[in-house]
C-alpha cells in the first residue's frame, strides 16, 4: 500500500482514523509541511495573534476593531496596551464598537496566489476564521473589567460577540469560497496555567454559543477545525468538540492529557504535551529517549499529533539556528518511531 501524504495523514488523525505515523507540528526530512497556512484573515485582520512575535510591529497599533496594542522590547507577542483601553461599560458597546470595513480585494486572486505556492497533493491548507471571542472582549475592556462584565452582565456581552460575529460569518463563508480549506483554525485562550479565567457556565452560556455560529459553515461543509486553547483549559474539552473541534492545540501538560484521550478517544486529537526541558548539551540519545517516552505517553492509539522541540521558538531565526541540531534529532525520532508505533495498524 503507498505511503500516505503528509496531508493525508494529518487528516486521518482529524478524522478520528489511525494514521500511518504521528504527525508533527514541524516537517521531518523528505516529508514537507502537513499544514500550510493561508487565508484572508492571516493578511488583512492585523490581529496581534495571527503573527509571529519576531515578525510583529513594535510600538503601538490598532487591530480592525480599533483595539489599542503594544509590542515593547522584551515582549514575545504584541499584548492589549495597558490603560488604553476603548470600552469602560459593556452595557454601552454600541457607542464604541463598530464593524471594520469590508477589504476591498479580488478574493478571487488573493486565494489563487497563495494556493499556487502549496502543492495541495501533499500538504493541507489551514486557513483562520479570525474571531477570538474572549480575547477580543479583553483588548476591548482588559482582563479585571472583561471578567466583571462576563459575570455582571452577560446578556450585553453576549449582544457584543454577536455583533461580531454577524462581521465574520460572511468573511468565513468567503473564506471557505475562494480558498476551499482542508482545516480552519480557531482560538481562544480561555485559561491560565493552573485553571480557566471563568466557570463552565460562563463558557456554555457566553461563548459556546459564538463558536457554534461561527464553525456552523465550516462544518456544514465538511472542512476540519483544529481549535487553539493553551493553558489549563481540560475542563472546556467537551464544549470543544461540540461546535465541531477535530484537534486541540496546544495540550499542554499542565492538563490531565491521558485522563482527556481515556474520555474522548478520537473524538479529538491532541497537539502537545511536550513537557521536556532539553539542554543544549544534551546527548542525540538522551533527546532521543525523551521523544520515545512522549510518544509511548499519547500516541499509541491514534488520535495525537507531535508538538515537540528544543530552545525559545520565539527567539527568531537565530534560536532556530542554534537548536537546530537538536531540533533535527527530535523530528527524525517522531518520525521514525512514531512510524514504528503503527506499523501493521494501517
Amino acid at each position: 500500500m503507498a505511503a500516505l501524504t503528509p496531508k493525508e495523514n494529518y487528516l486521518r488523525v482529524g478524522r478520528g482514523e489511525i494514521p500511518e505515523w504521528v504527525p508533527a507540528f514541524m516537517p521531518y526530512k523528505d516529508h514537507g509541511p502537513a499544514t500550510a497556512v493561508a487565508g484572508p484573515f492571516v493578511i488583512t485582520s492585523g490581529q496581534a495573534e495571527m503573527i509571529t512575535g519576531w515578525q510583529q510591529p513594535h510600538g503601538d497599533w490598532k487591530d480592525m476593531w480599533g483595539a489599542n496594542y503594544t509590542f515593547e522590547a522584551g515582549m514575545n507577542a504584541g499584548l492589549p496596551k495597558p490603560n488604553a483601553f476603548i470600552l469602560d461599560d459593556v452595557s454601552k458597546w454600541e457607542q464604541v464598537i463598530k464593524h471594520p470595513a469590508v477589504p476591498q480585494h479580488d478574493w478571487a486572486a488573493m486565494a489563487k496566489a497563495e494556493l499556487d505556492k502549496i502543492d495541495r497533493t501533499q500538504t493541507a491548507v489551514a486557513a483562520e476564521l479570525g474571531f477570538q471571542p474572549f480575547q477580543q472582549l479583553v483588548a476591548f475592556m482588559g482582563f479585571t473589567e472583561a471578567l466583571v462584565a462576563l459575570y455582571e452582565d452577560p446578556g450585553s456581552c453576549i449582544d457584543l460577540l454577536n455583533y461580531m460575529a454577524d462581521w465574520y460569518v460572511p468573511r468565513i463563508e468567503t473564506t471557505l469560497d475562494y480558498w476551499k480549506p482542508d482545516v480552519m483554525t480557531m482560538g481562544d485562550d480561555t485559561a491560565a496555567q493552573a485553571n480557566p479565567f471563568f466557570s463552565i457556565d460562563v463558557y456554555r452560556s457566553v461563548f459556546k454559543p459564538i463558536y457554534a455560529r461561527i464553525t456552523k459553515p465550516v462544518k456544514e461543509r465538511g472542512v476540519l477545525i483544529n481549535f487553539h486553547n493553551c493553558g489549563r483549559s481540560e475542563d472546556f474539552v467537551g464544549e470543544m468538540i461540540d461546535v465541531g473541534a477535530n484537534y486541540w492545540n496546544p495540550c499542554q501538560e499542565e492538563n490531565d492529557l491521558t485522563a482527556v484521550q481515556k474520555k474522548y478517544g478520537s473524538k479529538i486529537a491532541l497537539t502537545g504535551g511536550w513537557k521536556y526541558n532539553i539542554k543544549l548539551d544534551d546527548t542525540e540519545s538522551t533527546v532521543r529517549g525523551f521523544v520515545r517516552e512522549y510518544l509511548d505517553t499519547y500516541a499509541k492509539n491514534g488520535g495525537f499529533i507531535a508538538m515537540a522541540f528544543a530552545g525559545d521558538f520565539t527567539a527568531g531565526p537565530e534560536g532556530f539556528a542554534k537548536w537546530a541540531p537538536v531540533n533535527g534529532w527530535i523530528n527524525d525520532e517522531i518520525y521514525e518511531y512514531g512510524t514504528a508505533i503503527y506499523r501493521g495498524r494501517f
